[in-house]
């Protein structure tokens, strides 16, 4: 009966594996293949021994077959890595490999001692000990460990911890961006975790050719000024050794003349110890410390752990500094889209500044005929001509204001009065291709945090993009007005115009948004800017590719003007950075509308916002 209920247990097995062979694939099924044609041949094989149970002359000549299971496995783990575990395999024979070399030879000793001694083997004596001599073996290691972390603790309890710290420290390094950022956290961690008093780090800047001091703590104003060039003894000392420079260490040997310049930089700026951030064999720059808090010396250990944090700050610094390279590429393109869009509208500021000129002039030929004699024009023309003036100063200003490079300044501000503004330098323009700006309010809209003139230029590149768009017989809007409800309602408004004249309706309005830009989902009430033109349209495929840089559709302009396909990349940067977004629909033939989102408050933005007025001071 045990037979039977053995031989069914096997049958029903088999039948599992067999089904799992047709419903698997992969290395899984490789697997169960192997496992699957081992046991089919150890279980057949090994029956051949039943026979003789039941008095059967049959011999199990077979059974040497069993072993085919251990081989087929072996096999298949070796080969072909099917059972993934090799690496346990693998680590396991090595240990095995070096607890028998360390113990066979303890053992044979043992033995050996036992004869000599006692004349006599105990056999139970000695597979006891041999027992004992595993287990110390196999424990030592895992005690070992765990007693040397006891011990640092116990003993050297602030420099565990400060290893620690200093360890964890390099993982972190990566994720700062802001060069300045890096280069103080690097510095307050050295100052505040070894208690040292003074601290600093010189990059290499690529115009002086020459390491500079880039952040410091400690040292007076005039340690500021010192640069270490390039080829000086230090930076070929961090080259040829890949190593820390110790001003103790080198003072060793003075009579070397490069020993001799390394000390003199050393101590020019109070560094006992100048640690090399490294990529290869490029100084990127390095770290100087002063003496320790406890005025011990820099041991072996924290060496080593400097080295590794130079490697790591390395690449943390290099990181930093290709951001700060794309910032400053970013700002000069801006720089250069608003110059251009102020040599655009250089025609209506002419017109602009020529239109109080005129009166000026009138006023200034009539004087010398009128004045004293008609008391009321006496009165009046140094009133009327001081605020002639006036407007073109204020005109002057704001085209300063607009085209040079500055800071971005967030601040609260009425939406409606900066697209009014802005529509004052555009109009001019507009009226020459006879299409009328046309504008619609909400006068409700709350203020908001924005940087004007980024909103400008936002603005200005929207509008300009209409005008070239638009049919000058048909319509441009653009929309700003308040919504309570969730819904935004898209209508497309064309007209002929009165005497065939385009035009552009400027509208604002408060609309609601659930996903944030950070991708939070959370309601939040958005100022929404719409510029809507009725002009030929964009192509759907289209659409998401207008905002990559310099990607353009406007190959030549109606006056003449190729694109630079920049000005609505930059759109969605200055967009996003006030924490909105932009969002375009376009109808083939009927016109195309840009949504300019804005939130009215969020936290997230106002921390952004902060954050970059923190770096502007």
């Amino acid at each position: 009966m045990q037979l039977i209920h053995f031989g069914l247990n096997v049958i029903y097995s088999q039948y599992l594996m067999f089904r799992s062979i047709r419903e698997s694939h992969g290395i899984f099924r490789n697997q169960i293949i192997y496992v699957f044609i081992g046991t089919l041949i150890t279980f057949s094989t090994g029956m051949t021994n039943y026979f003789y149970w039941y008095r059967i002359p049959i011999p199990p000549i077979l059974t040497i077959l069993v072993s085919g299971y251990t081989v087929l496995v072996a096999y298949s783990i070796i080969k072909h890595r099917l059972m993934g575990i090799n690496i346990v395999f693998k680590k396991g024979a090595v240990y095995t490999l070096g607890l028998l070399l360390a113990l066979v030879p303890s053992y044979v000793i043992l033995l050996w001692t036992q004869n000599i001694f006692f004349k006599t083997i105990n056999i139970s004596y000695s597979i006891i000990i041999f027992c004992l001599l595993t287990l110390t073996a196999i424990a030592f290691y895992k005690v070992r460990i765990r007693a040397e972390i006891a011990i640092e603790k116990v003993l050297f309890g602030n420099k565990y911890d400060y290893y620690k710290l200093l360890t964890n420290f390099t993982k972190e390094l990566v994720s700062v961006l802001t060069l300045d950022e890096l280069l103080n956290k690097i510095i307050s961690t050295f100052t505040e975790t070894l208690k040292i008093k003074k601290a600093s780090i010189f990059l290499f800047d690529e115009d002086k050719k020459a390491y500079v001091m880039n952040a410091s703590y400690g040292l007076d104003e005039e340690k500021n000024k010192i640069k270490i060039k390039g080829d000086e003894p230090l930076i070929s000392y961090f080259i040829k050794k890949e190593d820390v420079a110790i001003r103790e260490e080198v003072k060793r040997y003075p009579d070397n003349k490069d020993n001799r310049e390394i000390i003199k930089s050393l101590e020019e700026i109070e560094s006992e110890i100048a640690i090399p951030f490294m990529e290869g064999k490029k100084v990127v720059g390095f770290c100087n410390l002063g003496a320790k808090g406890d005025r011990g010396m820099y041991s072996h250990e924290d060496i080593e752990l400097f080295l590794s944090l130079g490697r790591q700050a390395a690449i943390a610094i290099q990181n930093a500094q290709l951001v700060e390279r794309i910032k400053e590429s970013k700002q000069v393109i801006r720089r250069m889209e608003r110059l251009k869009t102020v040599g655009d509208l250089a025609a209506g500021f002419a017109h602009e500044i020529r239109n109080p000129l005129v009166p000026i002039k009138a006023c200034l030929q009539l004087l010398p005929s009128r004045y004293g004699k008609d008391m009321d024009f006496t009165e009046r023309i140094p009133v009327y001509a001081l605020q002639e003036v006036e407007r073109i100063e204020r005109l002057l200003r704001e085209i300063m204001d607009y085209s040079r490079p500055r800071t971005p300044v967030f601040a609260e501000d009425d939406i409606n009065e900066v697209i009014e503004g802005t529509v004052h330098f555009i109009e001019y323009q507009a009226n020459k291709k006879n299409i009328k700006i046309l504008r619609e309010y909400d006068k409700t809209l709350p203020k908001i945090r924005v940087d004007r003139e980024q909103v400008k230029q936002v603005l200005l590149n929207l509008i300009m993009n209409a005008m070239d768009a638009v049919n000058p017989v048909r319509s441009l809007h653009i929309e700003s007005n308040k919504k309570t409800d969730q819904a935004e309602v898209f209508n497309v408004k064309t007209s002929n115009g009165v005497n065939g004249d385009g035009r552009i309706e400027i509208k604002t309005s408060m609309v609601k948004h659930i996903l944030s830009p950070s991708g939070k989902i959370e309601e939040g009430d958005y100022i929404q800017i719409e510029v809507r033109d009725n002009g030929s349209g964009i192509e759907k495929e289209n659409l998401e590719r207008i905002f990559n840089p310099f990607y353009t559709t406007k190959h030549e302009s109606s006056d003449g003007r190729e694109g630079t396909g920049l000005g609505l990349s930059i759109v969605q940067e200055i967009v996003s950075e006030h924490c909105g977004f932009v969002d375009v629909r376009s109808e083939i033939g009927a016109g195309s509308s840009f949504y300019v989102n804005l939130p009215v408050e969020m936290a997230e933005c106002k921390e952004r916002s902060n954050r970059r007025a923190g770096d502007s001071i």
